[in-house]
């Protein structure tokens, strides 16, 4: 190997959901910031196989999330205990995949989405004399088998307890990394300057701004702030939502809610709010806990966001609610004080489990692999 070559990185990712993309960057960032020497290339697997198929696939990954849950849980949770390595419809993608990886000669793959990571392992099994390291990271807080394959020589897995379970699946421990779920650092912060007496709340919808929430519920948030806007301020952000957006400041205006479209420092605002009302994705969750941003989330219906939502609970770092009966009630106690005690338990829940995970060794522990096998 040249060693004067700078070496390349290949990060497979895709995009279903922001959250596998969203770690793909950061961890380009990681590595970057350590050494700007290396040539970190994202790609979208589909998009290096069969990139007629990207769309399609993200249109059905879409609508069986928000029309047919029950049966994309069954599959989910199907994969969850399914030993990965007999699921071949990685097949479909691997022979152009490999050629792609073959073009490109990484000298490390990492892959953030699990059929990234299966056919990464179908390509070390057909070309078993090319020595690639392989890291896989885990972005959601789930132990399912999907995710896991044989011969990946890492696991960047989301808490201590995601690798025990792991270990407990016959994982070695020495190859899985407790580092949470890669984050842009621009998200980290020691501590939180709020305004006294007052919560600001951020409501979020995702990319896209689908809320969880009907508009009424919107609504009724503007017409409670009438009577406690001293204490209570709450901002929505509707994304890409256009017509979300021009209804709420136009067409019927909010009047004591200010209303943010697409913004592109997400991590500025997040840090200025004491509790964000959002969806459970795993990316999602871990920029609210390095912002000390305590999260209140509806009881999900996807697979993933069930696991995540049930780590929110564990740990102690937000709310889960059931209706928006709930969510009144949020606000009530909110008004009347009865959320500081809470609000505080959260924010120390954060901290606590922000000293138990190795977030910021991810790139140490990414060119220790590459330089190990070089």
């Amino acid at each position: 190997m040249d060693i004067d070559k700078p070496k390349t990185i290949l990060i497979l990712t895709a995009q279903f959901g922001a959250g596998h993309i969203s770690a793909a960057n950061a961890i380009k960032d990681y590595l970057l910031d350590t050494d700007p020497s290396l040539n970190v290339i994202i790609q979208n697997f589909i998009n290096a196989s069969l990139p007629r198929l990207n769309k399609p696939m993200i249109k059905l990954y879409e609508n069986n999330t928000k029309y047919t849950p029950g049966l994309y849980n069954y599959y989910y949770y199907l994969k969850k205990s399914f030993d990965s390595k007999h699921d071949i419809a990685h097949k479909l993608y691997t022979p152009k995949l490999a050629e792609y990886i073959l073009e490109t000669k990484p000298s490390l793959i990492v892959s953030t989405f699990p059929l990234a990571a299966a056919c990464v392992y179908n390509f070390k099994v057909k070309y078993p004399d090319i020595n690639i390291p392989t890291l896989t990271v885990i972005t959601d807080v789930v132990d399912s088998l999907e995710w896991i394959y044989p011969q990946t020589d890492m696991y960047f897995v989301p808490s201590c307890e995601i690798k025990n379970r792991f270990v407990q699946k016959g994982i070695s421990p020495n190859c899985i990394k407790a580092t949470g779920v890669p984050i842009n650092k621009k998200f980290y912060s020691d501590k939180k300057s709020n305004t006294p007496n007052k919560y600001n709340i951020l409501m979020l919808g995702g990319g896209r701004g689908l809320f969880d929430v009907d508009e009424s519920f919107m609504y009724w948030i503007d017409e409670y702030l009438n009577s406690y806007k001293d204490k209570i301020s709450v901002t929505i952000v509707t994304g890409k939502n256009k017509k979300l957006y021009n209804y709420l400041t136009e067409k019927k205006p909010l009047s004591n809610i200010k209303v943010l479209g697409y913004v592109n420092d997400m991590h500025n605002l997040v840090k200025k709010y004491d509790l964000m009302i959002t969806k459970p994705g795993g990316a999602t969750l871990f920029e609210a806990i390095h912002s000390l941003t305590p999260v209140i989330v509806k009881v999900p219906k996807v697979g993933q966001e069930i696991e995540n939502a049930k780590f929110i609970i564990d740990k102690g770092i937000g709310f889960i609610y059931t209706d928006e009966n709930d969510l009144k009630d949020v606000f009530i106690k909110i008004s009347s004080g009865d959320f500081n005690s809470i609000l505080s338990f959260m924010k120390e829940n954060m901290v606590n489990f922000k000293n138990a995970i190795e977030y910021d060794k991810a790139s140490d522990y990414i060119l220790k692999l590459i330089n190990n096998k070089s």
